[in-house]
């Protein structure tokens, strides 16, 4: 598994405990190491589960097999079930269920594992087989998926009141092999905040993930930028956030927040222009758009959307056409300076015959 996909989820192992009778499923974590083997027969360490995640990439109309292993610390019956991957605007990622699994990059239904429920004592180890199959018309790009796995003590059921649960997830990732992996996005919304007094002002950029497949570490790093410019044109602003933070799945919105200090204090009643972009790190820009705006002396009066710039004030990572034009010239020059060089040194060489004295 590549760093990108360990990077994208997290670790979906991560256990979450609860009284028997409620609700709730484990949310996906910052990147973090898989879950440690248990030691002790409460907190974390009840039941565990390696790996964390699982990443495959697999052709219409075939079946993969993975192997997970459980270990428990206390005795539990255990089930485990195929469930849907949603993420919420903040980023983290939670299991939910059929009714509510509506993305067209679901994976839910091609995952099965074998056993579905097991009996555990403390210290035992259990491998768990999971199937991948992949319709033969899946279509295009990368799904996804978590396994959902529940540990009650045994003889408890979901209903009873007493005793400690536990919930794991193993997030599930399978790239459709030989089809396009389509990155696209759009900017859905941009909103600017209103600062406390000495505070930057807060930008909240909402991103749409309109492709086929996830963005997260290298070599898709997300990145959104943004400038603050007064009406004449100057850059009182920048502000970026960037990297392995801002994973987003096909089909759902990422929230990403920026924060902005101008070099000077933004005066009533003027004019702004804010400006973002969202892209990637490699300088693919996906979407730009901007905003016309008057401040009210504590916070925004009148935003409407207005023509981003051409070229951008800030690109991410690209060059302007300007700039290539540029450095294409001096390229030009040098080799051309080169080759002159070359062809006046091989002029002035001595021949062979000319150097060689005759007997």
């Amino acid at each position: 598994m590549n760093t990108s996909t360990r990077r994208l989820l997290g670790v979906l192992a991560s256990a979450s405990f609860l009284l028997i009778g409620q609700t709730g499923f484990a949310h996906a974590a910052s990147p973090s190491p898989a879950a440690p083997p248990p030691s002790g027969p409460t907190g974390n360490e009840m039941l565990s589960i390696q790996p964390s995640v699982l990443s495959v990439s697999a052709k219409p109309g075939t079946t993969t097999s993975a192997k997970l292993t459980l270990r428990a610390a206390a005795p539990l019956s255990v089930t485990i079930q195929s469930q849907g991957l949603a993420q919420a605007r903040d980023g983290n990622f939670n299991a939910v269920p059929e009714a509510q699994d509506t993305t067209p990059n679901s994976a839910r239904t091609m995952i099965t594992a074998s056993p579905e429920t097991v009996s555990v004592q403390a210290g035992d180890s259990v491998q768990v087989t999971v199937d991948i199959t992949v319709p033969a018309d899946a279509g295009e790009g990368t799904r996804y998926g978590i396994l959902a796995i529940t540990g009650l003590p045994i003889g408890a059921t979901p209903s009873s009141n007493v005793g400690f649960g536990v919930q794991l997830g193993v997030s599930t990732i399978v790239q459709i092999a030989g089809t396009e992996q389509t990155m696209a996005g759009e900017i859905k919304d941009i909103t600017i905040g209103s600062p406390l007094p000495g505070q930057p002002l807060p930008i909240l950029v909402s991103f749409l993930n309109t492709g086929n497949t996830h963005y997260g570490a290298i070599p898709n790093e997300l990145i959104t930028t943004s400038t603050l410019q007064d009406a004449s044109g100057a850059i009182l602003a920048s502000a970026s956030a960037n990297g392995t933070q801002l994973s987003v799945i096909p089909s759902f919105f990422r929230d990403v927040a920026l924060t902005m200090t101008p070099s000077t204090a933004l005066v009533a009643d003027a004019s702004y222009h804010l400006e973002v972009g969202v892209g990637l790190k490699d300088g693919t820009v996906f979407d730009r758009k901007a905003l016309d705006f008057t401040w009210d002396g504590g916070g925004v009066l009148g935003a409407t959307s207005a023509p981003v710039q051409s070229p951008p004030v800030s690109a991410l990572g690209q060059p302007s056409d300007l700039t290539i034009i540029v450095i294409a010239a001096l390229l030009g020059a040098l080799v051309a300076v080169l080759l002159i060089w070359a062809v006046s040194r091989r002029r002035r060489r001595p021949r062979a015959e000319d150097s060689t004295t005759n007997p």
